[in-house]
């Protein structure tokens, strides 16, 4: 009996392992960003250059040079220093996929 549940706490623990090892993070990850007040470019997490030109996400949400956002779903809103907007559209505030609450 003991040997069933320590099998299936291991098991849990592997599982969790996973989903924290394979879970990609902001720094493995392009997009864009508001970085000092400028919309930069990124890339592998890391500013790579100024935006030029208005960008759209694999998901339909467009970000301008200003850092206006329009999401897919019609909402607008404005990128705040440091926030990331990835190139499948996720929000990412503080290295973290949030929601698009404008």
């Amino acid at each position: 009996m003991r040997s069933s549940h320590l099998s299936a706490s291991l098991i849990a623990a592997i599982f969790l392992f996973s989903l924290f090892a394979t879970a990609p993070s902001a720094a493995d990850m392009d997009g864009v960003m508001m970085h000092g007040g400028k919309m930069m470019m990124m890339k592998a997490g890391h500013p790579a250059i100024a935006m030029d030109h208005e960008v759209t996400m694999s998901d339909g949400t467009k970000v301008e040079v200003d850092g206006s956002v329009k999401s897919k779903d019609g909402k607008i809103f404005h990128l705040q220093n440091d926030e990331m907007i990835m190139m499948d559209g996720h929000l990412m505030k503080g290295g973290k996929a949030t929601t698009m609450n404008p």
